[in-house]
């Protein structure tokens, strides 16, 4: 799953680099990027591919935020399938983190490439935009770790996951790649999103479950 990211100068280039536009009041913000945050993502918004902020996390009835979606049943909730069928984003960064079983964090990015580019979807929330990750379940390179991954798009499928609703939702099962794992902190080091808190003074939900809103595990 992805609970935390981090985004560097490097990478916020690249994501200009990706964008055909660039929305004026794209901030870019560095490192780790946390439940609740802004961060700059792309979105099929304009012609082409526009880079521009969002919050992360969709808000739900009892003050949680869903910060990801099951690839597997997005199209069944009702929090996301429209956002799936019509809304669709790519969220760039250098690596992502996850907690293994001792709480130790653990970091992962895909070998020779610059980037991760991880599906994601948004919707708007009042007068506010937001996006969660979708997931996936883990690949063998993960799996040591935790059962739960982002779903990560190559690079050049970016246009299809926006604009291609036959094809991207073929990609909610393409292979994943390879991960490295680049470092594992002993103890808990920062916030730890699990069912107490995302750090930010709302609860953190991984996502909806049979309808029903549940306290999902992070380090399970």
């Amino acid at each position: 799953m992805c609970c935390r990211y981090f985004v560097s100068e490097e990478s916020n280039q690249e994501i200009r680099e990706l964008a055909g536009t660039i929305d004026p009041s794209a901030a870019f913000p560095t490192g780790d990027i946390h439940p609740s945050d802004r961060s700059t993502i792309l979105t099929g918004r304009k012609p082409g591919i526009l880079a521009e902020d969002m919050r992360w996390g969709f808000p739900s009835y009892d003050s949680k935020l869903l910060i990801n979606a099951r690839s597997e049943t997005v199209f069944e909730k009702k929090s996301f399938a429209d956002s799936m069928r019509w809304r669709r984003c790519v969220i760039a960064a250098e690596h992502f983190y996850e907690w293994d079983a001792d709480r130790q964090i653990v970091s992962f990015l895909v070998p020779d490439r610059k980037i991760i580019c991880m599906a994601g979807i948004w919707n708007a929330f009042g007068k506010e935009d937001r996006f969660t990750v979708l997931t996936r379940e883990a690949n063998d390179s993960m799996m040591p770790v935790h059962d739960r991954m982002p779903l990560i798009l190559n690079p050049d499928r970016i246009l299809d996951w926006l604009y291609d609703n036959s094809r991207a939702g073929q990609l909610l099962t393409c292979p994943q790649p390879e991960l490295k794992m680049i470092d594992r902190v002993p103890g808990l080091q920062g916030p730890y999103y699990g069912p107490e808190s995302n750090g930010s003074g709302q609860k953190a939900e991984a996502e909806e479950v049979s309808g029903q809103m549940s306290i999902f595990d992070f380090i399970s």
